[in-house]
């Protein structure tokens, strides 16, 4: 099979590209030496902008990189001046439609969108209860993760008492019907598609004036996360599902955890660029 090399050769008229480990770090070498890239207008203050740029820039469709006896990997971007949460994947609860029947029932006001919008902005995991009463279960037994709610949590501060009246006035103090829940068997799936392998790239970014700009940092091969490490990070906190709703839209609910706990998730990490 013909290889690719970034720089002045033609790239091959073919379905797959497939790097080897040393010719995917020859590339990302080479980006990185161009200095400051800087972003297409399409891709400016867009979300995944960054990432799509070096997808462009590496010839790789919908953030897979196929890699000569390592398999595929996920490829992932962050901001080197960023402290907050990586997003590892998407993955909305059973049953079906359950997010909007949450908002409707445990919402609360957002003026600056409207005056009849409520959000469902909430990080939750199993370590702790949420300050809205909320925490995430690991239902070993069903083989699922739950989320459940418990109003004795909610802090007595002045700010969550109009609300709690008004989830009492619609539904209730009791806890969730129905329980949202996430299977073993589709978190596991979810895993091994788009987190079980990945190239996790830091990027330094630059802005001048209206136009921003990129360069490689950081970058380290991630390889090994699997269901049981997925969990525990949940049991223990570091992974947090974040639900990000609105009346009229719905951000998806997100899995996602920081960098430093990288070593928990995955059971090897190799530094390709420093």
């Amino acid at each position: 099979m013909d290889r690719w090399v970034f720089g002045s050769r033609k790239i091959p008229e073919r379905r797959e590209l497939v790097y080897t480990r040393d010719e995917l770090v020859q590339c990302l070498s080479e980006i990185r030496e161009r200095g400051w890239i800087t972003l297409t207008s399409h891709r400016q203050d867009k979300d995944g902008g960054l990432g799509n740029t070096l997808e462009d820039l590496l010839h790789i469709p919908e953030n897979n990189i196929p890699i000569a006896d390592y398999g595929e990997f996920e490829l992932k971007t962050h901001r080197t001046t960023s402290n907050s949460l990586i997003s590892l994947f998407r993955f909305e609860p059973y049953p079906g439609k359950v997010i909007p029947k949450l908002l409707v029932d445990y919402g609360w006001p957002i003026p600056k969108y409207g005056p009849m919008e409520r959000s469902l902005r909430i990080d939750i995991d199993a370590a702790g209860f949420s300050e809205r009463g909320f925490i995430a279960t690991i239902n070993d037994e069903l083989k699922r993760v739950e989320l459940h709610f418990d109003s004795a949590k909610v802090p007595g501060r002045i700010e969550y008492r109009g609300w709690l009246e008004e989830v009492q006035r619609r539904v209730g103090l009791g806890d969730l019907r129905p329980v949202p829940y996430w299977t073993f068997d589709g978190l596991g799936n979810k895993v091994r598609q788009k987190i079980r392998n990945m190239v996790y790239v830091s990027m330094e970014t630059l802005a001048e004036g209206v136009k921003q700009k990129m360069r490689i940092g950081k970058t380290q091969l991630l390889q090994g996360a699997d269901l049981s490490r997925f969990l525990a990070g949940i049991k223990e906190g570091w992974l947090q599902i974040e639900f990000n709703a609105r009346t009229h839209h719905n951000h998806g609910t997100g899995f996602r955890t920081w960098e430093r706990y990288w070593p928990n998730l995955y059971t090897s990490a190799e530094i390709l660029l420093a």
